[in-house]
């Protein structure tokens, strides 16, 4: 067990004024609040069509994660963030706009019109509030059950919330290195987030991420916040023309 994790970037000072950048889950000692957990607001007329769907894509990407290596997953997660929120999405936005669900259900229609509208600028994201593992399992699902503007609106609300917790996280950080001089219960939540992400999400992190964190090296908090495959300035969730 870890008593004490060294943070030498940040020990040379005797407070800190601006979080470093960092990123969920234990209880900690200190009084600290953790940050809020993020609740589901799926409308209940699709609310049974898309269980199924989910359901349908846990099991291809149980599938998915026991069939490829950890260096292939880590290909296939950066190729679909480009098809879905890069230049590969912004060069077939027409292809995109175009496509339509291969079904009768006018749940699934009409959840696909939303999800076009809103990534055109208009309207609300279909797949507001759900669940970051649910947003996942949509994400990364190549069997065409979802549309590629359904899967853009998905990254857009994981990458929404994603941003937010980063942010409590920063802060918790901060609060807990003022109030103690250390922050060891902060870093073990950031290794007990990262053990509750699926494969596919894992292989995008630094593959030293886990030893750093552990050992306290205090680069493991930047590695944080760069270790997706974020859209530029120019591709951020919300911003598209």
């Amino acid at each position: 067990m870890i008593e004490t994790l060294s943070i030498p970037a940040i020990a040379a000072h005797n407070t800190i004024k601006s979080p470093s950048n960092i990123a969920n889950t234990t209880s900690g000692k200190t009084g600290l609040k953790e940050p809020d957990k993020l609740t589901i607001g799926s409308d209940q007329s699709t609310l049974s069509a898309l269980s199924r769907q989910l359901s349908e894509s846990a099991v291809r990407a149980q599938s998915r994660d026991q069939t490829l290596s950890f260096k292939d997953l880590g290909t296939l997660a950066k190729n679909i963030i480009d098809k879905i929120a890069g230049s590969g999405f912004y060069a077939n936005r027409e292809l995109h706009d175009a496509e339509v669900p291969d079904t009768d259900d006018p749940a699934l229609l009409e959840r696909a019109r939303q999800a076009t509208l809103f990534e055109r600028g208009s309207g609300k994201n279909p797949f507001a509030g759900l669940p970051p593992d649910q947003l996942r399992l949509i994400m990364y699902d190549e069997s065409g059950s979802f549309t590629i503007n359904e899967r853009s609106a998905a990254f857009d609300e994981e990458y929404s919330q994603d941003q937010i917790w980063k942010r409590a996280i920063n802060q918790r950080y901060v609060d807990e290195y003022n109030e103690t001089g250390k922050s060891t219960q902060t870093l073990f939540m950031l290794l007990e987030h990262y053990n509750a992400l699926p494969p596919i999400e894992k292989a995008q992190y630094p593959a030293n991420y886990v030893d750093n964190l552990i050992s306290g090296d205090s680069s493991a908090l930047d590695m944080l916040n760069s270790l997706k495959n974020e859209p530029s300035d120019d591709q951020l969730p919300n911003a598209r023309t």
